[in-house]
């Protein structure tokens, strides 16, 4: 078995006479929140939520991704990289109060959200702000959340379609045929590694089409909600085995993600046989 698919270049554009760089992975992330929030709109419209409620939830969601993902990337894998932080906002405060943008090594790295994302930070930070939205909006919240489940599977494909665009995710080096060469760590283009971005891309799309075959029939409040942890826990469990002991920290053997995963899947159980039996009377 041999791998397939050949190394590539991040994909780009430049504006003109601007000099602005957006690459694919921006633009694939930023489609993945419109089509994905539109389908989690309508899904909660027709569950008996609030298709508008969660538009507006979307801008809170797209923070949490950004804020809670670069935090768990920092305190579950790279805590070191904190060291000297105190430091660091003394002189962004300093900068900022001389009236300039502070840049490079001026910005704290808990400020610098472009840098590393952690999946799982992004996600229980969204969750926390999804429960306190509904609680705040005063509104019925597992209809909602159906709505954003469906509506995170075919996000979720476009944002990992992103990283497999920029090489994000690099595992270890295979020859199962869809490897992708050049993309491990030193740029070897005779090697391939696993691309755990796109492994994530086909689980998000084949959730998405389940999960809109499933829709078919009416479902128990909250049912979705519970699925999508059901799945995602064991896919992401299993994919991180494929990843570099190297470059991912591991606890007792398995990396934070693999916890997450556990707790997530076990939550998802839950969910699910109570939301069946509540539907049951």
């Amino acid at each position: 078995m041999k791998p397939l698919i050949p190394y590539f270049q991040d994909p780009y554009f430049t504006i003109p006479g601007v000099g602005l760089e957006i690459h694919a992975f921006g633009v694939l992330v930023a489609l993945g929140f419109v089509l994905g929030g539109q389908v989690a709109q309508k899904k909660a419209d027709k569950f008996g939520g609030s298709g508008d409620a969660v538009n507006r939830l979307i801008g809170w969601l797209v923070f949490g991704v950004f804020v809670g993902g670069h935090w768990g990337h920092l305190l579950m894998y790279r805590p070191e990289d904190l060291e000297g932080d105190g430091a660091r906002f003394a002189t962004f405060f300093s900068v900022l109060s001389q009236g300039r943008l502070p840049h490079g090594d001026e910005v704290p790295v808990l400020l610098q959200f472009w840098h590393g994302l952690s999946s799982f930070g992004g996600f229980f930070l969204c969750v926390a702000l999804t429960i306190w939205f509904f609680r705040k909006e005063r509104m019925a919240f597992w209809p909602n959340a159906d709505g954003l489940a469906i509506g995170f599977t075919l996000g979720w494909f476009f944002g990992r379609m992103g990283c497999f665009s920029a090489h994000d995710h690099a595992g270890n080096v295979t020859d199962f045929y869809l490897g992708v060469y050049g993309m491990c760590p030193g740029g070897n283009p005779t090697v391939a590694c696993h691309d755990l971005g796109l492994y994530e891309a086909i689980w998000s799309l084949a959730a998405f089409g389940l999960f809109i075959f499933l829709d078919r029939k009416p479902r128990p409040a909250g049912f979705f909600t519970g699925l999508l942890a059901v799945l995602y826990g064991p896919c992401r469990f299993a994919s991180d085995f494929f990843r570099s002991a190297e470059t991912d920290t591991r606890y007792a053997g398995l990396t934070p993600a693999q916890y997450g995963s556990i707790a997530l899947t076990l939550v998802g159980l839950w969910i699910v046989q109570t939301r069946f039996k509540k539907a049951a009377g």
